[in-house]
């Protein structure tokens, strides 16, 4: 994945309160700079100064964007120098495994004047409460959404057909992907798209960037989860390089599936996301059968509708959260030393050599 710039999640809005992919970030051997600051401290922009001056040198970037607010970055990574740079606060708190051999901290709160943020504290803590208040009522609409969605459930699949899309995805496994490779391949494991405050966000630039060949998995009925699922556990069994993206709102099913080397990738269909215009279709839903189809027909409609409302109703909590945290930044900006900020940015800049 170097020599170009790609944007991922590592973390999604789920069903189940905030789901984190940090554990496998950075790749081993890769020094992580743990960043620490309150809002409005600037760790996104420093994180995006660097990033363009490797960009701007010829190097590939990772950009990870923030799950709640996709115009802000939670870290970079720069595989040519790995070295990677994170937000390391709640709710993704990170740590060097190893303070010193592989990664240290970047403290960007000490440019903000503790007097100044003091004399702010009661407009804080209220901003604090409400902006938590709003994530855990879109965490419970999330929630109940997981539960009545066709998709997520899988509760309209027969087995017999969830049995069948699984065979088809292992033969297309052993077409596709050949037998057991010599040498494992690297399994990288990114969010694709999530829930944020700009409502339901896929990133279809990645997937063509990736991608010369896409295909579009049916999954009304969730078996398009059955086959990207199935698809995963074979790339994991035969070794082969691979990105296994978890469906953000239920990460234990898989949402897609991109072999970077073969330029192929497999990603199950959301009505509410926009993908690359290159990609075939495979009609898995057809495999449960005509009859099943019809005698489910208005159920599934009507599940689906609510499921979408539920999820449009935690987009607005979300994009509620979002203006408090604003809210927040407005209160610190002006405690920050923001020369200080942008002289520090550029010592990082020159200590890479960029």
């Amino acid at each position: 994945m170097e020599k170009t710039a790609l944007t991922w999640l590592l973390g999604a809005n789920s069903a189940r309160g905030f789901h984190s992919l940090y554990e496998g970030f950075p790749p081993e051997g890769a020094f992580l700079r743990v960043i620490k600051g309150g809002p409005g401290t600037g760790k996104s922009s420093f994180m995006r100064r660097i990033a363009a001056a490797a960009e701007a040198a010829g190097l590939g970037v990772e950009y990870i964007i923030c799950s709640g607010d996709p115009d802000s970055l939670d870290a970079v990574y720069i595989p040519e120098l790995k070295t990677a740079y994170a937000d390391g606060t709640s709710p993704h708190v990170l740590e060097p495994a190893v303070f010193g051999a592989d990664g240290d901290y970047l403290e960007l709160g000490r440019y903000c004047s503790r007097a100044a943020a003091r004399a702010a504290s009661g407009e804080l803590r209220r901003l604090s409460a409400e902006y938590k208040a709003q994530y855990a009522r879109a965490y419970s609409l999330l929630a109940a959404a997981a539960e009545v969605s066709p998709a997520a459930s899988g509760c309209y699949a027969p087995e017999e057909a969830r049995a069948a899309v699984r065979s088809r995805a292992a033969n297309l496994a052993s077409r596709e992907l050949g037998g057991l490779h010599a040498a494992p391949g690297a399994v990288h494991r990114r969010f694709l798209g999530g829930l944020t405050c700009r409502g339901r966000v896929l990133l279809g630039d990645t997937l063509a960037s990736l991608c010369e060949r896409l295909y579009l998995l049916d999954n009304r009925l969730g078996l398009g989860f059955e086959f990207a699922g199935e698809l995963a556990r074979q790339a994991v069994r035969r070794r082969c390089e691979a990105v296994i993206c978890p469906f953000w709102l239920r990460p234990e099913l898989t949402e897609a599936v991109i072999f970077p080397e073969l330029r192929l990738g497999f990603a199950v269909i959301d009505p509410l996301a926009e993908y690359p215009e290159r990609h075939r279709c495979l009609h898995l839903d057809r495999m449960a059968g005509a009859e099943a189809l019809r005698d489910v027909r208005a159920a599934l409609r009507e599940d689906e509708k609510l499921s979408e409302r539920l999820m449009f109703r935690a987009g607005q909590h979300l994009a509620a959260a979002k203006a408090l945290h604003d809210g927040l930044e407005a209160v610190l900006r002006p405690a920050l030393d923001t020369g200080a900020l942008s002289r520090a940015a550029a010592e990082e800049i020159s200590r890479l050599g960029l």
